[in-house]
């Protein structure tokens, strides 16, 4: 690539997708964690390959449906069904641990379920050996027996196998070009899976991972990469061809680095994600990214981000707010992530220190409701997050309260206000918010959709669609801004931008009942003399 002698100096191109995989399936939060990893591939990658390659045209049908592409539907055309058995084998072969796992909790829940008292200590020496030493048995209030995980223990274990770990770069020119993520294998290169993809079998925290992702923005020799990656000669061109002489671009438009106390830049990245700087530190919420794909959407994207990203806030364990294939990606230039606290060894609710740390990040701090994270010139609080988790006892969620250049910001999230009086209570103690970012994705969907899986037995369907995982209507979030009295108030996390397609599916229309309702929020907060507006693409503003 180079003349002998000289240093090559490279970038990684901008276009250059970086999906990590899980034994060829997309990495979300919870098929990096070991227990659900467990129950989704069992419960959901095995059942759907075993679906597809009994009715392939069906799955095709499904896939090409926007009502339905986000559906349990393997979007492969219908062709490549033997690719897919090939893969359904190998699975279910290496699989064996996570079966054992699975059975054993359908049995242990068993061996619970009688138990409304009597002491649990006999019981130890039942548990199913997959369990054995890996859970503690305990009641609730009521009476009710129910087992906690050990979780750091099943990242020592069979079920956390990092060589099923990969990475997986392509070029691509569209946001939506890639099939939706959670129900499509990434079908080995070798055997066709994707014409010009480079696959890394490095396991997620290999710290070469951030020699190459720095290499976005600070030019680098893709040959030394090739080497430190120990890639084959085979794999070599391609994985060249991902570089470019040329530097990213720079954006365009918008305000400097703020640098003087009392002056804050804001830089919405699409969706939930939002930079702050105010000189002193940098605080990224929610990273979910574009890459620099052609489009008409205003975009921020991986080369603008700054050189230091003193704090990752996380808000919540769903896949469009933490996100490894992005948190990968700018993980060397990360201070700290903060994320909140979960149940504590709860099957649906995975630790989100674990899994973050399991990703590589050294420095991962986890919060609970009212922890303060101090900082040079204010603090970042963790708020209370009402709602959205389906009425499921998951407490890794929190929304931020952060103060910075003496103004305030609530970072709402997903927050559905469906019990006002908590922030009556928070307001005693926070005070009027000077800025509002304030999800409103407000019919969700059904707790079956993501949590299903982990169910002991199916829920009931007017149950499952009842409990929809859903934000604020318009009247819901208006409370919120009125007992903030924000005076400026952003609509976001809608998951409209194209690059959120393979991640959400939403086929949103002008007609859609959580559009309606943000524009009714904008237009109440304008009517009140309120500066309002929903956030689309990208934005880039100062305040002081």
């Amino acid at each position: 690539m180079t003349a002998p002698g000289t240093t090559a100096r490279y970038f990684l191109r901008g276009d250059v997708e970086a999906e990590p995989l899980v034994d060829r399936w997309y990495a979300w939060v919870h098929l990096v964690a070991p227990a659900t990893a467990a129950f989704v591939v069992v419960e959901r990658h095995l059942r759907m390959m075993e679906s597809y390659v009994r009715s392939p045209a069906m799955h095709a049908a499904a896939a090409a449906n926007p009502a339905t592409r986000s559906g349990p539907f393997l979007d492969l055309g219908g062709a490549r069904v033997a690719e897919v058995r090939a893969l359904l084998e190998a699975t279910r072969a290496r699989a064996r641990h996570r079966r054992e796992f699975v059975a054993a909790f359908a049995e242990l829940d068993e061996l619970l379920e009688g138990m409304t008292g009597a002491a649990l200590e006999p019981l130890y020496p039942s548990v199913p050996a997959a369990l054995r030493g890996l859970v503690e048995l305990e009641y609730d209030r009521h009476h009710r027996a129910r087992c906690r995980l050990y979780e750091r223990l099943l990242y020592t274990g069979a079920l956390a196998d990092p060589s099923e770990q990969c990475l997986r770069l392509v070029r691509s020119d569209l946001d939506g070009d890639r099939p939706f993520a959670f129900s499509t294998p990434r079908l080995p290169v070798a055997d066709g899976g994707g014409e010009g993809a480079v696959e890394l079998a490095v396991p997620f925290a290999a710290p070469e991972l951030d020699a190459l992702f720095r290499a976005r923005t600070a030019p680098a020799d893709p040959d030394a990469l090739a080497d430190a990656l120990n890639l084959d000669a085979g794999s070599r061109p391609g994985f060249r061809a991902l570089f470019t002489a040329e530097p990213p671009r720079a954006w365009q438009g918008g305000e400097g680095t703020p640098t003087g106390s009392g002056r804050v830049r804001v830089s919405y990245f699409g969706h939930a994600c939002v930079l702050f700087e105010d000189g002193d530190v940098s605080i990224l919420v929610d990273p979910v990214i574009a890459y620099d794909h052609a489009s008409d959407v205003p975009r921020l994207s991986f080369a603008d981000l700054p050189d230091r990203i003193d704090y990752v806030l996380i808000t919540h364990a769903h896949h469009d707010h933490v996100l490894p294939e992005a948190l990968l990606q700018i993980r060397h230039k990360v201070g700290t992530v903060v994320v909140p606290g979960s149940d504590g060894g709860g099957l649906m609710d995975p630790s989100l220190r674990l899994v973050v740390e399991h990703l590589g990040f050294p420095d991962v701090r986890e919060v609970r409701e009212l922890d303060v994270v101090r900082l040079p010139n204010g603090a970042i609080t963790a708020v209370p997050f009402v709602g959205e988790h389906h009425d499921l006892a998951i407490r890794s969620k929190t929304t931020y309260h952060l103060r910075l250049g003496g103004r305030t910001v609530l970072v709402g999230a997903d927050t559905a206000n469906v019990n006002p009086a908590v922030y009556e209570r928070v307001h005693d103690l926070v005070g009027d918010i000077d800025l509002l970012f304030l999800g409103m994705e407000c019919e969700g969907a059904p707790a079956s959709w993501v949590y299903g899986p982990y169910f002991a037995r199916p829920l009931d369907r007017d149950h499952d669609q009842g409990r929809r995982g859903r934000a604020s209507t318009s009247q819901e979030a208006l409370g919120v801004v009125e007992r903030f009295d924000g005076a400026e108030v952003y609509v976001y996390a809608m998951g409209e931008e194209p690059w959120l397609y393979p991640l959400l599916g939403i086929p949103y229309t002008t007609e859609s009942f959580p559009l309606q309702e943000a524009e009714r929020l904008v237009k109440s907060c304008q009517a009140q003399g309120r500066h309002a507006e929903r956030l689309y693409g990208a934005k880039r503003w100062s305040w002081s």
